[in-house]
């Protein structure tokens, strides 16, 4: 199994911005395109690891995670996602914005 993990903090910032490029730097937008667009169909589990950021903005996680969702299928984003944090919040808002993306 091809397996990508991606360290937020490390790989892309650790402080994050809103949902659209246009509007704030290290955007949701930028992320998805970057990391998610360009490698989904290319790696069977991408692992997506939070720890060391300094919070994720709601807007950051819908441009990112809702909107592959709705690209991509909620189910399918599901299973090729899994997210790493030490706490569970940011993971279970992230998929709430997968599961609610329609």
């Amino acid at each position: 199994m091809k397996t990508l993990e991606i360290n937020i903090c490390r790989d892309f910032s650790k402080i994050l911005g809103g949902g659209e490029k246009k509007r704030s730097a290290n955007s949701g937008q930028e992320f998805r395109e970057r990391f998610l667009d360009e490698n989904f169909d290319v790696y069977d589990k991408i692992i997506i690891d939070l720890d060391g950021v300094l919070g994720v903005p709601v807007d950051f996680m819908e441009a990112a995670f809702g909107d592959l969702a709705r690209k991509r299928g909620a189910s399918a984003v599901r299973e090729k996602l899994e997210f790493k944090d030490r706490t569970a919040f940011a993971i279970e808002r992230i998929h709430y914005f997968i599961d609610h993306s329609s």
